[in-house]
């Protein structure tokens, strides 16, 4: 027979495990060194991840002082605490509980005692709180969603749900959720949850198929949640922004089309004409700054090397005025074109922009300037 000794602590350990009130035991600075069932079930942790670690670590930091005190405190003999503090869950939430600590100096241990205090909430007020959470998500067109990283069980809010446009009863899987996402999607989102399981976080903008059949721009993020340094769930928001991102598209390709049409008028306003066999010629209208002259002079070029052009011919009949800046754009366009072996022959420069060059300084760098146009194209002909 069992001595009444070995009985006691034998049935010490069972009430300790199978207690409904929360118990854990500390050493002197306050670390873990066991906790109940109760314990974890109530705040959510494994006993590994709780062993060796402080008491404060999974106190509220707004209830935390009294507490460290506490811990933290030598006194003379054996101390009692009570009080009623939040202890932080493993997903972050708090839990309200009324503890009992004891610190026995000839243990040199900490012993606690616990029980969650629930906050009653009547069932209308948790009826209405729940109404007005989906009814933000179905505003905002945002779900959630979590991945249990070791069972991969997935969860979805109800937002997510309908934003999938799937029939009553389906569950939800992570192959099959990836799957809803549109073919050239699928590689990007299976990268990023993968990548997700390793804790790296994502935020993507693609499209998927809904159960119906409809295409349609989703926000997907994710998140990874550690603990003891290994990812042990995912969480994310689903959000549609399909008619966000349609008048995204739709404005950057108005914005594509702009851009081309004032392409189209630069060049209509400054046309490259092969007037002759070897011979091109630039009519200019208006002003010159500093963009329209850098494309200017990218066409021009372009075309002296196309057209293996011998005379360029810059005809300035359409420009009325010129100042310093523009004087120097158009020098740099000559001496461009002289550059790949073409000669500049400049025409039409009417008197007021002649006396504007002579009172700037300014010269064409060995360009021919005659009349017109037709005098140019007399001088290409003869190749003079």
């Amino acid at each position: 027979m069992g001595t009444a000794r070995d009985v006691r602590a034998l049935s010490y350990e069972r009430f300790f495990q199978t207690s409904g009130d929360l118990l854990a035991v500390l050493d002197r600075e306050g670390r873990f060194v066991q906790a109940n069932q109760a314990f974890r079930d109530v705040l959510g942790y494994r006993i590994d991840s709780l062993v060796g670690q402080p008491f404060s670590t999974i106190v509220h930091p707004d209830d935390a002082a009294e507490m460290r005190a506490f811990l933290e405190g030598s006194g003379q003999g054996d101390v009692t605490l009570r009080v009623t503090k939040r202890l932080l869950h493993r997903d972050l939430g708090a839990r309200t509980v009324a503890l009992s600590l004891r610190r026995v100096a000839e243990d040199e241990a900490i012993y606690a005692t616990g029980r969650e205090v629930h906050e009653h909430e009547s069932a209308e007020a948790g009826r209405r709180r729940e109404e007005v959470l989906q009814k933000m998500q179905a505003t905002a067109r945002v779900g959630g969603w979590e991945v249990d990283n070791r069972t991969g069980a997935l969860y979805w809010t109800e937002e997510t749900y309908r934003i999938h446009e799937v029939p009553p009863g389906f569950r939800p899987v992570v192959e099959t959720a990836i799957n809803f996402y549109t073919p050239e999607a699928i590689p990007i989102i299976t990268a990023a949850v993968q990548g997700c399981m390793r804790g790296e976080a994502y935020d993507l903008e693609l499209q998927i198929l809904t159960a119906t059949g409809k295409r349609l721009w989703v926000r997907a993020s994710g998140h990874p949640v550690f603990e003891d340094g290994e990812v042990v769930r995912l969480i994310g928001a689903f959000q549609d922004i399909d008619d966000f991102k349609r008048r995204e598209i739709e404005l950057q390709e108005k914005l594509a089309i702009i851009e081309e049409q004032r392409t189209a008028i630069h060049a209509m306003s400054a046309p490259i004409i092969q007037v002759w066999d070897g011979v091109l010629a630039l009519p200019v209208v208006g002003t010159l700054d500093e963009a329209r002259a850098s494309e200017i002079t990218g066409r021009m070029l372009s075309a002296v090397v196309a057209h293996a052009a011998k005379y360029a011919i810059l005809d300035l009949t359409g420009v009325e005025s010129v100042d310093e800046a523009t004087a120097d754009h158009v020098v740099r366009i000559i001496r461009s074109i002289q550059l790949l072996g073409a000669q500049s022959i400049v025409t039409g420069i009417r008197p007021a922009v002649a006396q504007t060059l002579i009172a700037l300084g300014a010269g064409f760098a060995g360009a021919r300037t005659v009349s017109n146009l037709r005098e140019a194209i007399k001088i290409c002909m003869r190749g003079t």
